[in-house]
């Protein structure tokens, strides 16, 4: 459950430069207005928001979710157990280029780098006293599921192979190479002695 939403201080900024640079990114402007309302009432499990995800989602950064706002436009969103921060909002490139730049950070709601607001839904009236941990099941990747819907046991056990049976230890190859060595300098030794 998200308790918590941090929006990033360059939010604003982003999201102005989209509404004043043309008509598709404008649009996209909206969208993600609607992205923010929607996940500040049904939080991320709601189905408009689900709707709304990209079909690849994304790896490079642990558990980080992008939304599709149309016209090549991305939303990104990173979870911190009951903490959502809403960190980058821009064109498909850029927005690759800023996870790219940002895949070995370590996300914290900060004051210094997000404004904070309580979210409180219909669903959320029982009061709660900590947020509860984050589970990666909660979050749910698409992507994942039509992997897992392609492949069976065979092609697991093809691409895990070492896990499922028992490889020859590198000492053994090793020591039967020594035994091949010097089994060859015994027939060249006792050649060159007759």
């Amino acid at each position: 459950m998200i308790r918590y939403i941090h929006y990033s201080w360059s939010l604003e900024k982003q999201l102005g430069g989209l509404r004043r640079a043309g008509k598709k990114a404008e649009l996209a402007a909206s969208k993600c207005e609607t992205v923010f309302s929607d996940i500040r009432r049904y939080g991320c499990q709601g189905e408009t928001v689900l709707r709304q995800r990209t079909r690849n989602g994304e790896l490079r950064i642990k558990n980080c979710v992008k939304y599709d706002l149309g016209g090549g436009y991305r939303l990104v969103t990173i979870r911190v157990n009951c903490h959502l921060l809403i960190t980058f909002v821009g064109s498909h490139d850029d927005t690759d280029q800023w996870i790219e730049h940002h895949r070995y950070d370590t996300f914290v709601p900060s004051k210094l780098l997000y404004r904070c607001e309580e979210r409180v839904a219909q669903s959320d009236i029982a009061e709660r006293s900590d947020c509860e941990p984050l589970v990666v099941d909660d979050i749910g990747d698409e992507y994942e599921d039509q992997l897992s819907a392609r492949l069976d046991e065979s092609q697991l056990k093809s691409i895990f192979q070492g896990l499922f049976m028992n490889p020859p230890l590198a000492l053994d190859r090793t020591d039967s190479a020594m035994e091949a060595k010097v089994a060859t300098d015994k027939v060249h030794s006792t050649s060159a002695i007759r």
